[in-house]
C-alpha cells in the first residue's frame, strides 16, 4: 500500500514538472510556431550579441533607429506625421530580431541614448516585417559605448512569455472589448477633448492608484495604461521618464499580457515636454494594434471598428 502511494506521489510529481515544462520559454512547441529566420529578406545578417538578451540579427546601417526631430512635441507631432506616412522601407529601418535555434523570439530597435536625452521623437516602429504573434513583454536595456556620448538603448519586444505569466494572446486584427479591463481602470478625463477621445490617438484608461509613469524596478502591472476607440481596445501604452534615460536606467520586464492583446502592429515613442519647467520630460510609448494611418486619421472618434 506505501508503495501505492509513493507511485502516486511520483505521478502527480511527474505531471506538475510536465505542466511547468510546458510554460517554459524555450517551450519546442512554442519555439516551432514562430517565423524563421530564413523568412526574412536575405539582407539580413548576424550582428552577435546584444544586452545579455541573445543573438540578433540586423540588416543596413545604421543600426540605430533614425529619429524624427525634435520639431514637435506631444499631440500636436501626430498632426506632423500625418502629413508624412512612411513607407515599409522607413517602417522597417533599423529593426533588430533575437534568434533562438533559428527561430524569431523577438523583436525590436536600438535608439540612441542622446537621442532620447535629447527629447527626440519616433513613430511608426513596426513590428509586422513577418507575421509575428503578439508580445507578451517589453524590455529596455541600456547599452554603453566606448564613450558616455555612444551608449545606446536596446528596445525589445519578447514573443515568448516569462514562466510564470503564460497568458492566452488573440490573433491579428482581433480587438478586445473595453469591457475586458479590469475594474481599476478608469478613463483619463480631459475637458479640451469631446468624451475624452484625444484625436489621431484615442481615449486612455488606466488605473490612478498606481504611478503614472514605469519606474525601472516596478513589478507587476504598475503604470500601465490602455488605449481605446469606439469600444475596442487599440493600443498598450507605457511612460518613461525622459529624467531616467538621462540617468542610464534599464527596465527588465515591462508587462504586456495582462489582458489578452492582439499583435502589436506599431510603435511611436513620442516625447512630452514637462507641465513644469522643474519637472523632467517623458515619453509615451503607444504600442497600437491597428496600422499607424488609420488613427492617425482620426480628428475624432470613428463610429466603429
Amino acid at each position: 500500500m506505501k508503495d501505492r502511494r509513493l507511485w502516486v506521489v511520483f505521478i502527480l510529481l511527474g505531471a506538475w514538472v510536465g505542466i511547468v515544462a510546458g510554460q517554459q520559454p524555450g517551450d519546442r512547441s512554442a519555439l516551432r510556431s514562430l517565423p524563421r529566420i530564413t523568412d526574412l529578406p536575405s539582407s539580413y545578417h548576424p550582428i552577435g550579441k546584444l544586452a545579455d538578451r541573445g543573438e540578433f540579427f540586423a540588416t543596413g546601417t545604421p543600426l540605430h533607429r533614425i529619429d524624427d526631430g525634435d520639431a514637435h512635441h506631444g499631440l500636436p507631432a501626430t498632426a506632423a506625421w500625418a502629413t508624412k506616412p512612411k513607407d515599409k522601407k522607413a517602417q522597417t529601418q533599423g529593426a533588430i530580431y533575437g534568434v533562438e535555434n533559428g527561430r524569431i523570439t523577438s523583436a525590436g530597435y536600438v535608439i540612441r541614448q542622446a537621442d532620447l536625452v535629447a527629447g527626440k521623437s519616433f513613430h511608426g516602429l513596426t513590428l509586422r516585417e513577418l507575421e509575428f504573434p503578439s508580445a507578451h513583454y517589453l524590455t529596455i536595456d541600456l547599452i554603453k559605448g566606448a564613450t558616455e556620448g555612444s551608449n545606446q538603448y536596446l528596445w525589445l519586444w519578447h514573443f515568448l512569455p516569462q514562466p510564470d505569466r503564460v497568458r492566452p494572446m488573440l490573433r491579428a486584427g482581433e480587438l478586445q472589448s473595453v469591457t475586458s479591463l479590469p475594474r481599476t481602470f478608469a478613463v483619463l478625463r480631459n475637458d479640451a477633448y469631446a468624451n475624452d477621445f484625444y484625436p489621431r490617438m484615442g481615449r486612455h484608461h488606466r488605473d490612478f492608484s498606481t504611478p503614472a509613469n514605469r519606474l525601472p524596478g516596478a513589478t507587476g502591472d504598475d503604470s500601465l495604461w490602455y488605449g481605446e476607440a469606439a469600444g475596442k481596445l487599440i493600443f498598450i501604452e507605457y511612460i518613461f521618464s525622459q529624467q531616467e534615460f538621462a540617468a542610464g536606467a534599464s527596465w527588465s520586464y515591462v508587462p504586456l499580457n495582462s489582458v489578452p492583446i492582439p499583435p502589436i502592429d506599431n510603435v511611436h515613442i513620442l516625447h512630452y515636454n514637462p507641465a513644469r519647467s522643474e519637472a523632467p520630460g517623458t515619453f509615451t510609448t503607444h504600442m497600437y494594434f491597428i496600422p499607424e494611418e488609420t488613427y492617425l486619421a482620426w480628428e475624432k472618434e470613428p463610429p466603429g471598428l
